[in-house]
């Protein structure tokens, strides 16, 4: 019986909740469309950062994705805002191509122009992975870091108008 509730108890819990205020993990990225520079956790230093996990095969992320694109048009002239879209096959990268191609096509109807990155080794996504779920990553996940490089806040799954939320929360932390 104490294990059922023990069980009930981790259902219960916010995922991301104990990733709050760690560092954001190392990144390691790869452009895949429309990217001239790859961010680093370097290159990121100072700004807020919006990452976010999706993939072209996932429906809660194909409906999150238009808000996605709103919200990084809203940040597009914000120099100390860093949006990253991280498209994902679901694992490591095997076939970046067919990604590649999968990406493009999804986003010649979306935001043909976004920049989008992959993570080829599932690196940076095994230690978001560690932070907020003990070792498990669902899609789409949005990581918010501060200025300091400190996760801020964390959306796993879809929830209708968490993308407004979320603005509103970088808004708050711009000021």
């Amino acid at each position: 019986m104490l294990c059922g509730i023990l069980v009930l108890v981790w259902l219960g819990t916010p995922r991301g909740i104990q990733a709050i205020g760690q560092p954001l993990p190392t990144l390691d990225l790869q452009a895949l469309t429309n990217a001239d520079a790859v961010p680093t956790n370097d290159s990121l230093t100072g700004k807020v950062v919006v990452l976010h996990f999706w993939g072209t095969w996932c429906p809660p992320c194909r409906r999150e994705f238009p808000e996605f694109v709103e919200l990084a048009k809203k940040f597009a002239n914000e120099s100390q805002v860093a949006i990253v879209s991280v498209s994902c096959s679901g694992g490591p990268e095997y076939k970046l191509e067919e990604l590649k191609s999968e990406t493009e096509a999804y986003l010649s109807d979306v935001a043909p122009d976004m920049p989008t990155f992959c993570d080829p080794a599932a690196l940076t996504r095994t230690q978001l992975a560690m932070l907020l779920s003990g070792g498990t990553f669902g899609y789409p996940t949005t990581v918010l870091a501060d200025a300091d490089g400190k996760i801020a806040q964390v959306l796993a799954g879809y929830g209708e108008g968490d993308m407004k939320k979320l603005e509103q929360r970088i808004e708050s932390m711009l000021k």
